[in-house]
């Protein structure tokens, strides 16, 4: 800071009239960069010739040249105390590696099985053909109806949980619901349907729905435990669900010799396991009518005396029109993860006849799956490293806009391009290398699963595929960071029409070829998410503050 020499003419008395005057100044308005400010800041606070002579200076105008000269020292020292009462918690890199193991512990306990057992995935060994594509079907239908829902609940809840508007909160639990049971109940009437007009045996549509309804209530009830991020109680419910699921399956042969009975026994006692922290949870939040949730490090003008149900309804309506391009990004985006799947069943060459002796219209691929779910081991690495990095971004950019002076938000440009670039190499490069390692050590472990050289070649494109997923997942952070949630449901709704349309074009000339449509999607996606991004990264400050502020 610039030295002042103090002028000997000055008294003592002026001197300390000054300093006092400068304190008020600082604390009205930070950074007063011209002595114009301060002359009409010095007439704010009711000061005029009068005063200024009385208190040893010659007029106003010589008090606001004499306070211009050292009023930063005050500024510069209350713009740290302020800053500092409203910083951010950064959680430490440790804390967010145990963060994002726990957010994917369901998919690295799913592969664990795949590998320990040898068996699909989705965990569906030793039924007969029909029952594992009615339930698989179930499966991946569940996951696509519910992850827009997830989507739209997953924000109304975090918003309204930080604000601890519980009234809300509590609203938008069941309003969540409400919606899931909507969805879902169509989705049945959609199965049955189907059904019932391509002459699929009923008991089919049945296990078909409940999977489906399981596993969308099972998504819809975590999202609670994600949202606050219970990481304890996430990793417990999960092994004991997995340990569950492995106990009953093959520790009860005697009792249950039925291997269907059996499976689905197993199925059902990991789902009650599964259901105790959800509704331990749920129980804790809807059965409170006044509770103190507030934020921690919160400033005092922000944390309410008290929380109760009492406050204004919002309209739903409204809400999920708000949040509708989230619920298409999300809905899309398993839509292109999982699409190419789908359309192996209806291409697969082992066709299955249901208990009547109807052949049914589609049957589990497991030639296609082996390759393709092998491949998401190249993702799951990949979205651990950008949920380290990408994490603390919002605290970090948010102790920074509290700290720097409005002519230096060029700085908040700096930071998230840099972030951006840094996310970006690092995604290439994990994914990249996850999948040239992958493909030197597959064949032993596709021969393992019962693949062959076609799940090996379909490998290849998959994981060349996850790559490109992995660059479209980082650029989708950033884009809802900033707010751009429309452009990236646009392109995750392109990416799904090509892998959709384009599969059922090449699968006409073998179904191994439809995995060139799903790393074609992905390949869309990328390229189309980098070149919003660039345009976007360029204004990066701009468009986050006209999001958040």
């Amino acid at each position: 800071m610039e030295v002042v020499h103090q002028d000997n003419s000055i008294s003592r008395d002026a001197r300390v009239f000054a300093a006092k005057t400068a304190r008020s100044i600082a604390e009205i308005q930070q950074s007063v960069n011209n002595m114009a400010d301060v002359l009409v800041f010095l007439e704010v606070l009711g000061y005029d010739d009068r005063t200024a002579e009385k208190n040893g200076f010659a007029n106003l105008h010589e008090l606001a040249k004499y306070v211009y000269n050292f009023v930063d020292a005050y500024d510069d020292r209350d713009d740290k105390e302020a800053a500092g009462s409203f910083e951010v918690e950064v959680p430490s890199a440790k804390k967010r590696l145990a963060e994002s193991l726990s957010m994917i512990f369901p998919w690295l306990g799913s592969l664990i099985l795949l590998f320990v057992t040898g068996v699909s995935l989705w965990m569906a060994w030793g039924l007969p053909a029909d029952v594992t594509t009615a339930f698989l079907a179930g499966v991946f239908l569940g996951l696509v109806v519910t992850e827009g829902l997830l989507q739209n609940y997953h924000r109304l809840f975090s918003f309204y949980y930080s604000q601890t508007n519980i009234g809300e909160v509590k609203r938008s639990i069941k309003r969540s619901y409400a919606l899931a049971g909507i969805i879902l109940s169509a989705t049945v009437a959609v199965i049955y349907g189907v059904c019932v007009v391509a002459n699929i045996p009923l008991e089919l549509a049945a296990i078909a729905s409940v999977s489906t309804v399981t596993i969308s209530l099972h998504r819809v009830s975590y999202v609670i435990m994600y949202a606050l991020k219970k990481l304890g109680h996430l990793a417990i419910s999960y092994a004991g669900a997995f340990a569950a699921l492995i106990a009953v399956f093959f520790l009860m042969p005697s009792l249950m010799p039925d291997v269907t009975v059996r499976y689905f026994a197993a199925l059902g006692s990991a789902f009650a396991v599964l259901s105790g922290f959800a509704i331990y949870h749920h129980y804790k939040i809807m059965g409170n009518s006044s509770a103190s949730i507030v934020a921690k490090g919160a400033p005092h003008f922000y944390s309410p005396l008290s929380v109760n149900d009492n406050t204004i309804i919002s309209r739903f309506a409204v809400q999920v029109w708000e949040c509708l391009p989230y619920f298409i990004y999300g809905t899309f985006y398993f839509v292109l993860l999982f699409a190419d799947r789908i359309i192996s069943w209806f291409f697969n060459p082992a066709t299955v006849a249901a208990a009547n002796g109807t052949i049914l219209p589609l049957s589990f691929n497991s030639t296609y799956h082996i390759g393709a779910d092998l491949a998401l081991l190249v993702v799951l690495p990949t979205a651990i490293m950008q949920y380290i990095l990408t994490s603390p971004i919002y605290a970090l950019v948010h102790n920074r806009a509290v700290t720097l002076k409005v002519s230096e938000s060029r700085k908040i440009d700096l930071f998230l391009k840099h972030s951006y670039k840094k996310i970006m190499v690092a995604s290439i490069m994990v994914s990249v290398a996850g999948a040239v390692m992958l493909n030197l050590v597959a064949p032993p472990i596709i021969t393992h699963l019962g693949g062959s050289s076609v799940s090996m070649r379909i490998l290849a494109f998959a994981s060349a595929g996850a790559v490109f997923l992995s660059v479209f997942a980082a650029n989708g952070v950033f884009m809802i960071f900033l707010g751009r949630a429309k452009a990236l449901a646009t392109v995750a709704l392109a990416s799904a029409l090509v892998v959709s349309i384009g599969g059922i074009v090449l699968a006409q000339s073998g179904f191994e070829n439809i995995v060139i449509a799903y790393l074609a999607a992905t390949i869309i996606a990328a390229i189309a998410s980098t070149a919003i991004m660039r345009r976007t990264i360029k204004q990066a400050g701009s468009w986050l503050f006209a999001r958040y502020i």
